[in-house]
């Protein structure tokens, strides 16, 4: 880190250089802020958990118009498509639905009333480019139909939109510190954040400000305090994202008093293959995850079921059933499909590269997998007889419910219960994989960071996932990178003129 004079003081620092504090700092440095960004990692592993992402938000739009504005670079096919609007009062909804309501509902209304203004900021005002999340579009009757209710998706996915929100910093002559931790925040006799403390490689330093934000993420790349917070074996799962989210702003910010809030033994995690490297490496950004369960069965070494596979919409399953697998025998479990869906996984989710097992009957398939052949053969035969209604498959598709659903076994599969009965057979291993973590700070509708009194902090802001409350069992697809950008913004804008 090069040496700061002591008498050189910033407006604002942000802490983190994932999207989210990118962003943070970007809207600050627009509001008139000189701004330091303080990113941890080294550049070459730099843009936090936002880089793996799919880039995806959901966000309120009126159908095919808001698209057209958001996404200006659409095609003239595309430009013809149907899109269903997605409307403030179903957001809600499906937030609430998902998280048990346990949400605050004030902060839960700013999120989606500012959702389509801060996606339109991003493209009008820092030149971010979006196009159309291509995994539910489906041609019906020479038209193109987006199916579902998340149309809206970075170019390039994470890693395009990571890019790019760099880009656009260093374009702006926004400082920048790569391998620079925030170790401890400065406080004066009247409570107010005045600064940091900064770690690099060969230094401690302090660096002055008049306000701070937070943006640098979770806990989950800690093995520790995963084991202290989420439970047994938690320190033994797979992180799919960066590994620079130890809780560093967590416990600083903790130690000066401030408030802990939101499901601190819950987190985002979901099926990933079983040999998916550790790190993660960062160009496989999704292609670990596995997605299209709904489509087949999941079974654990002694070849039962135990989960819902077609409970709901795969958006709103997918980030809780990785816990399931952990709690299954020796901590794995498998995938399984016929060669009527297998055509399609690659339309759902990345399967393109990922290890599996071929056989010609289940039994076989069974002894590759060193599971008991008898058990997984008995499982599928009774998931078979109990799909109800029959009929033939039609394409899978992510948001239909389609209610093919059993009857009379336990876990039920309420919809997409599609027989396994066409061979060959194919089985992919998977285990959890954590995303990020669901406890964090308590801030109000300025950003601010809260004390155990629930007063504001002076100096000190919060944007991302280091922000607690948000999310309580479960996480709604795409919802993470939305309230990022809303809490960005006015955390950037509040923290720059207060």
């Amino acid at each position: 880190m090069t040496p700061i004079s002591n008498e050189e003081r910033y407006d604002v620092i942000v802490v983190g250089g994932g999207n989210t504090g990118l962003v943070t700092a970007l809207r600050a440095h627009e509001a008139g802020a000189k701004v330091l960004l303080l990113e941890k990692a080294p550049k070459a592993f730099r843009g936090g958990n936002g880089y793996f992402t799919t880039g995806i938000y959901r966000v309120v739009q009126n159908g095919i118009e808001d698209c057209k504005d958001l996404i200006p670079d659409l095609i003239e096919e595309e430009r013809n498509l149907e899109i269903t609007p997605y409307t403030s009062d179903e957001f809600f909804s499906d937030y609430m639905r998902i998280t048990g309501g346990m949400v605050d509902p004030e902060l839960m209304e700013m999120i989606i009333e500012h959702s389509t203004e801060a996606i339109r900021w991003m493209v009008k005002k820092q030149g971010l480019k979006m196009e159309l999340n291509t995994g539910s579009l489906r041609r019906v009757n020479d038209r193109l139909v987006f199916f579902g209710n998340m149309p809206i998706q970075a170019k390039g996915a994470g890693a395009g939109l990571s890019d790019a929100l760099y880009s656009t910093v260093e374009q702006r002559g926004i400082e920048l510190l790569y391998e620079t931790a925030a170790t401890k925040l400065l406080v004066d006799l009247n409570g107010r954040v005045y600064g940091l403390t900064a770690h690099s490689k060969d230094t401690f330093q302090d660096i002055k400000s008049k306000a701070v934000i937070l943006s640098c993420g979770g806990f989950e790349s800690n093995p520790e305090w995963r084991a202290r917070y989420l439970g047994k074996n938690w320190d033994l799962v797979k992180v799919r994202g960066t590994r620079y989210n130890m809780g560093d702003g967590l416990k600083m910010t903790m130690d000066i008093g401030a408030q802990p809030t939101g499901h601190w033994s819950s987190c985002h995690a979901i099926f990933i293959e079983a040999d998916a490297p550790q790190p993660a490496i960062r160009e496989d950004t999704e292609k670990t995850s596995k997605r299209a369960y709904a489509y087949g069965l999941v079974v654990n070494v002694d070849g039962k079921r135990f989960v819902d596979e077609g409970e709901d919409q795969i958006a709103f399953t997918y980030a809780r059933y990785g816990q399931y697998v952990l709690e299954q025998p020796q901590r794995i479990a498998f995938q399984i499909f016929d060669s009527k869906i297998h055509p399609f996984l690659r339309t759902i989710s990345d399967y393109s590269a990922a290890s599996y097992i071929e056989g010609d009957t289940i039994e076989e398939l069974a002894e590759k997998l060193a599971v008991n052949p008898q058990f997984v053969a008995t499982t599928v035969k009774e998931y078979n007889e109990s799909t109800r209604p029959g009929g033939a498959l039609t394409i899978p598709d992510r948001t239909g419910m389609e209610n093919k659903h059993t009857e009379g076994i336990s876990p039920p599969k309420s919809n997409w219960a599609y027989p396994i009965d066409t061979p060959p057979f194919y089985a992919y291993p998977i285990v959890c994989g954590i995303t990020f973590t669901f406890g964090g700070l308590k801030v109000n509708q300025r950003a601010q960071v809260l004390d155990t009194l629930d007063q504001p902090i002076q100096g000190l802001y919060a944007s991302g996932e280091i922000i607690g409350g948000l999310f309580y069992n479960n996480y709604p697809g795409a919802c993470g990178q939305m309230t990022g950008v809303v809490f960005a913004r006015i955390a950037g804008a509040n923290a720059a003129t207060d």
